[in-house]
């Protein structure tokens, strides 16, 4: 039997990056996968690259109808879900002087406030299935030793959503439902672009992570289905670095 035959996920920002990587591989071990993001061009991509185990809806998760919709499709659609994988965000680069306050505004909101509504949202599903919800943070939102670090709303957003996986895995327990947090290095999505593009700062980067290397979104995406899998039952509250050891080094 395949890990999740039987199940359903929810993958925000599911058409690039960490979130196709593992809407694939779970859709690949047997799940249900609805994606969702703002443009339907990379969404439709994803879910043609495993036909009829992804769907998708288009959403941004900064307004709160689009949110609803989106859980409406997956409850339409499959009628439970199981996962959540809240994976979606964004960030600004530059100096915190150097920010416009809706720079400020919109990291938090949809780094940290839009997820934790969406979770909230989620909720009443997940509990009636004894589900899992997985956060996509930073290393940003843990250490700031990095040679780039000019991201200070964003991290600070990732840095809120890593305690409310704590705070809320203490709540949602009794339910039956784990709540843990991915904290990635810096990976090749499209979101560390900015950084990919100098090359100053992948070698600084490299040089602090004892794997040698960058991350690559099926790096993450093998964490975040361990976490959402019975392997990992006795697992919640957790915040998991997927960093190729950066932390230990920084």
């Amino acid at each position: 039997m395949a890990r999740f035959e039987n199940k359903v996920a929810f993958v925000t920002g599911g058409g690039t990056g960490i979130g196709r990587a593992t809407a694939e591989m779970l859709a690949s071990e047997g799940c249900e996968v609805v994606i969702a993001g703002r443009r339907e061009d990379p969404l439709a991509r994803t879910a043609h690259s495993v036909p009829g185990s992804i769907s998708y809806v288009t959403m941004d998760l900064a307004l709160s109808e689009d949110r609803e919709k989106a859980i409406d499709y997956v409850m339409k659609r499959h009628g439970r879900l199981d996962i959540l994988v809240n994976n979606a965000a964004i960030t600004t680069i530059g100096l915190f002087t150097e920010y416009q306050p809706e720079d400020i505004e919109r990291n938090i909101h949809v780094n940290l406030t839009a997820p934790a509504l969406l979770t909230h949202l989620a909720l009443p599903h997940l509990i009636e299935a004894r589900g899992s919800i997985i956060n996509v943070s930073s290393a940003n939102g843990r250490y700031c030793g990095m040679p780039y670090t000019q991201t200070s709303a964003y991290s600070a957003a990732k840095a809120g959503l890593n305690h409310l996986t704590r705070v809320l895995a203490t709540e949602v327990g009794q339910h039956g439902v784990r709540v843990n947090t991915v904290a990635p290095g810096l990976t090749d999505t499209e979101i560390a672009q900015p950084a990919f593009s100098n090359a100053a700062v992948v070698d600084a980067l490299v040089v602090v992570t004892p794997l040698g290397r960058t991350g690559k979104p099926d790096d993450v995406a093998k964490v975040i289905c361990f976490l959402a899998s019975d392997e990992a039952a006795w697992v919640t509250g957790q915040l998991v670095d997927a960093s190729g050891g950066f932390a230990m080094s920084a």
